[in-house]
């Protein structure tokens, strides 16, 4: 059974938006280009508080009660959760950082930057960290190794690389993205993760795929697709168990596959088509809560990996097609009242002898043959109008079926006077 869309919510001004969930799974927790981080108490929550981190919120994660952001001041914020006092700095860059991600127990935080660096901090010690070097642009996501012993990370120079932490060094890169400047003119922010308790997995987002790597000999092991994933993956997003991978697309499709057996378990249509860009599993597994560039929102309900990998494809709000409904055709092509039109059947003619006007019956097309283009008024007579409706039923159809129009009938002249006239009165 497909999940349940939920309906948008506006949350921030139009650009960048990410979100996560507290350890709970009771907090939604979104920031944007306002530079605020918002706390939501679900999503029908009306008044979410707020945190004001600087000018612009690029990225944010939350474990342990410590929620660390990357906002517009080229700093990495600590602030307490749920209560949002300051808690300090934990590093800084000479550019905005663009990706934090906190590793599985909640002790380092990783943070990706536009100076091309990535740096690994102790969260109680922030004078313990090591930095990694070796891009050549900005950076555009990390993601821990679940035992701590690698890192991820994207770049706009076109590459993926695995990092050793503990030595500082590169185990291995690919050249799998197109290579750009800045974050801002990337086709995708390549949001890769590692897959969570045994880290087996690393899935990397290249085009309109995913790409599954083995942890360890870093071989290529598997590629998830989709029929309709027409543009670049943005985001992706592993569930808590690791059985499943959400995807969020450019394009707003937002895709769920069952890794194992590589279906697609479930799909959905983003309501406005607006690129998604971050992606957020509840810790309890059932729901999904995704932002896009418009700064909204939305929460995908009820996930579960039982669903069939032809999943149907939510239709849009904005999808005009349900607007011109069959019946609307009808009204206007048969004359019919203002009540609702009855399903359509197929009826076969009865061949009962009976040649009356009821054998007017509607055809195996399902569709009342048309009385003419226009109905006119009913004191109009358009003898044009009437020869094109003979026409439209074509010479070979049964002339019982036919409704030919009557003939109109035909007014006696009246006989003219030829004899003689009266002559003008004359004058006295």
């Amino acid at each position: 059974m497909p999940c349940e869309r939920k309906p948008m919510r506006y949350g921030h001004s139009e650009g960048h938006t990410e979100v996560c969930f507290d350890d709970t799974g009771k907090y939604i927790v979104t920031c944007g280009n306002d530079g605020d981080v918002r706390i939501w108490e679900g999503l029908d929550d009306d008044d979410p508080r707020f945190i004001t981190v600087g000018e612009k919120a690029y990225s944010l994660a939350l474990k342990n009660g410590k929620l660390v952001t990357a906002s517009s001041n080229n700093t990495v914020q600590i602030h307490t959760f749920p209560d949002g006092d300051p808690d300090g700095i934990l590093t800084r860059f000479t550019t905005h950082a663009t990706h934090v991600t906190f590793n599985s127990n909640g002790s380092k935080v990783a943070a990706g930057s536009s100076d091309f660096m990535v740096k690994v901090v102790e969260v109680l010690d922030s004078s313990q960290q090591k930095t990694l070097r070796g891009h050549e642009a900005p950076v555009l996501s990390v993601s821990f190794d679940p035992k701590d012993e690698f890192l991820a990370s994207s770049s706009c120079d076109g590459s993926v690389v695995v990092w050793n932490i503990k030595e500082q060094t590169q185990v291995v890169s690919w050249p799998l993205l197109q290579k750009t400047n800045d974050v801002s003119s990337a086709k995708s922010l390549c949001r890769l993760a590692f897959q969570p308790a045994e880290g087996k997995v690393l899935a990397v987002p290249v085009e309109t795929k995913v790409h599954l790597y083995g942890r360890g000999s870093w071989d290529h092991v598997g590629t998830l697709s989709d029929d309709l994933l027409a543009q670049p993956v943005n985001v992706l997003s592993w569930s808590p168990c690791g059985r499943l991978l959400a995807a969020g697309s450019v394009g707003g499709l937002l895709t769920v596959w069952d890794v194992s057996t590589k279906l697609c378990v479930e799909r959905q249509k983003h309501e406005k088509g607006f690129t998604i860009c971050s992606l957020a599993w509840n810790p309890s597994g059932s729901q999904i809560a995704y932002t896009d560039t418009e700064g909204c929102l939305g929460l995908l309900d009820g996930i579960s990996s039982s669903s069939t990998g032809k999943a149907p494809v939510s239709k849009p709000a904005t999808d005009y097609d349900a607007l011109f409904d069959d019946d609307d055709d009808r009204l206007m092509d048969e004359g019919l009242s203002d009540t609702s039109s009855p399903g359509k059947k197929p009826v076969v003619a009865r061949d009962d002898g009976d040649d009356d006007d009821d054998d007017f019956l509607v055809p195996s097309t399902g569709r009342v043959r048309k009385r003419g283009a226009i109905l006119d008024d009913e004191n109009s007579l358009d003898t044009g109008s009437l020869k094109l409706g003979q026409d439209r039923f074509g010479a070979d159809d049964d002339a019982g079926n036919t409704m030919a129009p009557e003939a109109a009938p035909s007014v006696p002249l009246r006989p003219v006077y030829e004899g003689p006239m009266p002559t003008p009165p004359q004058k006295a």
